[in-house]
Parts: C-alpha cells; sequence; structure tokens
C-alpha cells in the first residue's frame, strides 16, 4: 500500500500508463469478458453528460483546491442564443440555462428577472462571458458548467443542429456491435458488453454485468480515439476500472487501435474518393488534423507516432502518383494558438487552411485523424475556429447532417483554393474501424 502511494506520487497523472498499463498481463485466462468503450456523447443533449465531462477537466488539470474555487455553485448560468460568445456585457433578448428552460423556478422568464454579468477571460481569445441569476440559490452544478451546457443546449442544438440530435453515440454503437458480431464467430464463449467510460454508472453496470456471469479476466478497449491519453484513458478510465472491479478478476487493457493498419486504411480511403473529385494537375495539401492537448507533460505525445508515422506514410504514398503540386501537413484544431502556445510549436488547423490559400493551392483536404465519427467539437466548436479561415465560412450557419451512414463533407472556398473537410470514417469506411477493433482483441483473447 505504501509502495503503491510512493508509485502514484512519482509517476503522476502517467501512474495509469506507467504501473496500470505497462505491468498488466497480456493474455487472458480463465472465463473472459470485454468491455468496448467510448465517451457516451449523448445524440440528444443531456446536461449531465457536461457537467460529468466539464467537472472531470477542471478536476484533472488544477489541483483540487483550485478546483473547488473555480468549480463554485453561486447560481444559474445562463447565456443569450443569440449572441453565445460575447466577451463584452451587453443587454440579452433571451436568456437560457444549461437545463434548456427560459424560465426560473417560478415559471418567470430569466430576461425579466435581475442578473449580473460574468466576464470572460480576454487573454484566451475563445472564452466568452455569461450571465449568472442568483435568484433561486445554487443550481447545483458549478456556474462555469451551466455556461457550458447553456450554450450547448442553446446554441448548438437550439440553433445550428437541424436534426437536433448528434451522430456520434450512434455512429460508435454501429461500430461496435459490428466488431462485436465479428469477434462472436471465432470466440463464441466470450462476454460483450458496452460503456461510457466518461458514465461511471455505465461502466460500473457493465462491469457488474461481466463478473455476475463469472467472468475472470475483463478486457477493455476504448474506440473513442485512436491515440490513448492520459486524460481519458491511461489516468482515468483505466483507474476508475481497476475501482470499479477491486481485485475481482483480472484486468487488461487493450493497446490503442491507431496501431491497427486497418484503422489507418479507413482514412487512406477516404482520400483515395476525396481525389477522384480532383483533376490530377491540380495542386493539393493534405491537412492531418488532430485534437490537441494544454499539458505539458502526456503520454500520448510519446506515443502518437505510432499511429501518425505511418499514416503520414500511407498519405504520402498515395499523393506521390500525382503530377500535381503536393504536401502534407499536421494541424492542431486546438490549443495550438498564441494563447496556448506561446512558442508556437504546432501549426493551428486554420493556419493550415491559411498556408493553402496564401501558397496558392488548388485544394486543401481535412482529415480529421483522431475523431471516428462526428461530434459537437468537429461540427461547432473546432470548425469556428478554423474555417474562419475562409469568407464563405458563417459560424452562425447551421450545420446540417441527416444522413449518419456518409461523412459530414463540408467545403468552402477562399480565392482560387478550395477547402475540403472530408469528414470521419463512417459508414462505407466503418469496416477499416472495425477489422482494427476484431484485430487488437484478437492478440488480448487468444489461448
Amino acid at each position: 500500500m505504501i509502495f503503491n502511494k510512493i508509485e502514484k506520487l512519482l509517476y503522476g497523472k502517467q501512474y495509469g500508463y506507467e504501473v496500470l498499463f505497462k505491468r498488466q498481463t497480456k493474455k487472458a485466462t480463465g472465463k473472459t469478458g470485454v468491455i468496448i468503450a467510448e465517451m457516451g456523447l449523448p445524440e440528444v443533449y443531456e446536461a449531465d453528460f457536461y457537467k460529468r465531462f466539464m467537472s472531470h477537466v477542471f478536476e484533472y488539470i488544477m489541483p483540487s483546491f483550485l478546483a473547488k474555487l473555480i468549480l463554485v455553485d453561486k447560481g444559474m448560468g445562463l447565456i443569450d442564443p443569440s449572441n453565445p460568445l460575447a466577451r463584452e456585457e451587453f443587454n440579452p433578448e433571451l436568456l437560457i440555462d444549461s437545463q434548456g428552460s427560459v424560465l426560473n423556478k417560478a415559471g418567470v422568464p430569466y430576461i425579466e428577472c435581475e442578473y449580473i454579468w460574468k466576464k470572460a477571460n480576454l487573454k484566451n481569445p475563445w472564452d466568452h462571458g455569461y450571465f449568472l441569476y442568483r435568484g433561486d440559490g445554487p443550481s447545483g452544478n458549478p456556474d462555469i458548467i451551466d455556461k457550458v451546457g447553456a450554450r450547448v443546449v442553446g446554441w448548438y442544438y437550439g440553433k445550428l443542429i437541424p436534426e437536433k440530435k448528434v451522430a456520434w453515440r450512434q455512429q460508435l454503437d454501429i461500430l461496435a456491435n459490428e466488431a462485436i458480431n465479428a469477434l462472436k464467430i471465432n470466440f463464441p464463449e466470450i462476454e460483450f458488453q458496452k460503456a461510457f467510460y466518461m458514465d461511471i454508472h455505465s461502466l460500473s453496470l457493465a462491469v457488474e454485468n461481466l463478473l455476475t456471469v463469472g467472468c475472470e479476466t475483463i478486457v477493455y478497449q476504448s474506440i473513442n480515439c485512436p491515440i490513448y491519453t492520459d486524460f481519458e484513458d491511461y489516468g482515468y478510465a483505466l483507474p476508475l476500472l481497476h475501482q470499479l472491479i477491486n481485485g475481482r478478476a483480472k484486468i487488461i487493457m487493450t493497446d490503442q487501435l491507431g496501431n491497427q493498419p486497418d484503422y489507418r486504411e479507413a482514412y487512406f480511403q477516404i482520400l483515395r474518393d476525396q481525389l477522384l473529385e480532383i483533376d490530377n494537375e491540380k495542386s493539393v495539401l493534405v491537412i492531418l488534423s488532430s485534437h490537441g492537448h494544454p499539458f505539458k507533460k502526456e503520454t500520448m505525445d510519446d506515443r502518437a507516432h505510432l499511429y501518425r508515422r505511418p499514416l503520414e506514410e500511407g498519405m504520402r504514398a498515395i499523393m506521390a502518383d500525382r503530377p500535381g503540386r503536393w504536401d502534407v501537413i499536421w494541424s492542431y484544431d486546438e490549443y495550438a494558438d498564441s494563447y496556448w502556445d506561446k512558442n508556437n510549436q504546432r501549426l493551428e488547423t486554420y493556419n493550415a487552411y491559411l498556408k493553402a490559400i496564401e501558397e496558392g493551392y488548388d485544394y486543401a483536404i481535412e482529415l480529421p485523424t483522431e475523431f471516428p465519427a462526428e461530434n459537437t467539437d468537429l461540427m461547432i466548436f473546432h470548425a469556428m475556429k478554423k474555417f474562419r479561415a475562409f469568407p464563405s465560412y458563417d459560424r452562425n450557419d447551421p450545420v446540417p447532417y441527416p444522413d449518419w451512414e456518409k461523412p459530414l463533407v463540408r467545403k468552402f472556398t477562399s480565392g482560387k483554393t478550395t477547402g475540403i473537410y472530408a469528414g470521419t470514417p463512417v459508414g462505407p469506411y466503418r469496416k477499416h474501424l472495425a477489422e482494427a477493433i476484431v484485430n487488437s482483441l484478437k492478440d488480448v483473447l487468444k489461448r
């Protein structure tokens, strides 16, 4: 017990990777169960999801005493959906809360009540202010999380997503089912559960269901991202899994899916299909975009090359057959601007598009390499940062996505350059991801 505490202090946020992951057994023994997990971004708006996720964000990046100061609950955070990103105080027309209501507990519109303005962090170009209503006392959520939830329900779902639904959960559920059905052919004795790792009740239910049927080994596979992180995988989901199982079964976390060649093949095929519509003589800049992170030390930085290096090599091999000018570059949607990246070490996706425009490329094709399905980050939050490179983009325009069996492809223009956001590997590209899951688990399940 004392040695374990020393190791936690020694490794810090890398404890999950250095101890739990690297020292784990590699082969399942006895009756085995598999949990296929993803974060659980909901199809329709759920306030509790954003409370869980944003609480994790602040509790992970800050010391506990500081997180408590930030995560205060003094009332109900509100935003005006017609001006959700306001950085200076203004007179709102409508105010909505994180539950999607425009009324207080007494049924009075917030706009008719007394409220105060909470200013943005003006040093951060993407932070925004909000209004705080204190008439009903604490809301049950930290004010800063109310602010995020109100923006999502009021602006994202209220104005920008015509279908009022997001594809992520359904697209990944179909992916998980395809992989499970394929695995059952060769491993009929294996028990399977699906779970949302950002929901402790969901993960706990999956664990208990497997233990109830006598599983002696529980294998965990995340399908959320091709690269595992301390923030969500090694440092959060894996320790939580150990806590929930509490010695009642052996635990194996399979490796990140990006290590599997089939995963990369999905993106190769997306690029090939996009190139079919472009004349060979045209110049093309291929942008391989990543999410990005703000941490000084992150295990994904040490292991991302296992995915990114062969992915880039494959992209270059495809482009090498073209006679026109081309290049392949990496970019980051988040945490690469001057606020987060003061030493300019990372290329922001916005600047990658500007590079294509300024250097006169005919096309810039972006492949979001860390997202297996479409979500609100890609559709809205990241989009409004990177697509502002194009005059034809307006962040207040709705983003229709009626057919979830096709990638959401978006096109914008600036001068001679056409920017193409090629979307995520869903629909016809999903089979490659499913095969990657199958092969990842096969290595552990083989007796």
